[in-house]
C-alpha cells in the first residue's frame, strides 16, 4: 500500500514538473521570434505569394483541374514542418546541449527526456497554428477548392510530422556544435525544400529524378496531403515510405542522441 502511494506521488511529481517544464518551453517559443515567425508569418507569406501567383495566372495547372495554388497547399505545410523539424528544431536541441541544460537535467527529478519531450510538443502545436492558417487562409482569402478528407488528411499529416520531425533529431544527435548543426539543417532543408517540388513539381521532371523526389521523406509528404485535401486516398507507398523513414531516423536518434 505505501509503495503504491509512493508511486503515485513520483508519477504526479513527475507530471507536475513536466507541465511546468512545457509552460516555460511555450513562454520561450513566444519569445523567441524564430519559431513562431515560422508558425504564423511564413504561411501568411507563402499563401500571399501563390495566390498572386494564381491571380496572375488563373485557371488549372496543365490537365489537373487544380489551381496553382491548390496544388501548392500541402508543399507550403511540408516548407512550415522543414523549418519547424529541421532548421529550429535541432539548433535548439544542441544550444541547450552546449549549455549544459540536458546535464544538469539528469540530476534532477525530471529526466532530460522530458525535456526533449517538451521542445516536441510546442513545436508540434506551432505547426498546428500553421496548418490551419494555410487551409483556412487558402479557402476563405483566396479561395482554394480543398475537400479535406478528415480522416486521410490526419493520417497524412501525422505521418509527414513524424518523419520530418525525427529525421530533425537525427541531425540534433549527430552535430557536434551549433555551427555545425547550422550548416547541417542549411544544407538539410535546402535538399528537403528541392524534393518536396517546390520549385519544380517532380510530375513536370519525371524519369529517375522524379522518382527520388516521390520517396524522399518531403516528397512523400506532399504527396500524401495533396490526396488527402482533396479528399482521395493518399498512395499506399507515400504512407508506408514515411513510416519506414519515421522508424529509422527515430532509432538512430535514440541510439546516438547526446545529453551532454
Amino acid at each position: 500500500m505505501t509503495s503504491s502511494k509512493q508511486d503515485g506521488s513520483k508519477d504526479g511529481g513527475f507530471q507536475g514538473h513536466f507541465a511546468e517544464l512545457l509552460k516555460v518551453e511555450g513562454k520561450l517559443a513566444l519569445r523567441e521570434p524564430t519559431g513562431l515567425a515560422m508558425a504564423t508569418g511564413a504561411p501568411i507569406i507563402f499563401l500571399v505569394v501563390f495566390g498572386l501567383i494564381g491571380i496572375v495566372s488563373p485557371g488549372p495547372v496543365a490537365n489537373t483541374g487544380y489551381t496553382v495554388l491548390d496544388l501548392y497547399v500541402p508543399v507550403i505545410m511540408v516548407m512550415i514542418f522543414i523549418f519547424l523539424g529541421i532548421a529550429s528544431l535541432p539548433v535548439t536541441m544542441v544550444k541547450y546541449r552546449e549549455m549544459g541544460w540536458l546535464r544538469r537535467f539528469s540530476v534532477t527529478p525530471v529526466p532530460p527526456s522530458r525535456l526533449l519531450a517538451a521542445q516536441l510538443i510546442v513545436n508540434l502545436a506551432l505547426a498546428g497554428v500553421a496548418v490551419l492558417i494555410v487551409i483556412f487562409g487558402s479557402e476563405l482569402i483566396f479561395g482554394a477548392t480543398l475537400h479535406v478528407s478528415i480522416l486521410y488528411f490526419v493520417l497524412s499529416l501525422v505521418t509527414s510530422i513524424a518523419v520530418i520531425f525525427s529525421l530533425g533529431l537525427v541531425v540534433a544527435a549527430i552535430a557536434p556544435s551549433q555551427s555545425t548543426t547550422t550548416v547541417l539543417t542549411g544544407g538539410l532543408t535546402f535538399l528537403l525544400l528541392f524534393l518536396s517540388g517546390l520549385w519544380l513539381p517532380p510530375s513536370t521532371i519525371g524519369g529517375l529524378l522524379a522518382t527520388i523526389m516521390y520517396y524522399s521523406p518531403s516528397g512523400a509528404s506532399v504527396q500524401a496531403l495533396l490526396y488527402s485535401v482533396f479528399n482521395v486516398t493518399p498512395p499506399f507507398t507515400a504512407i508506408i515510405t514515411m513510416v519506414v523513414y519515421a522508424m529509422v531516423f527515430t532509432f538512430i536518434a535514440i541510439r546516438y542522441f547526446r545529453w551532454e
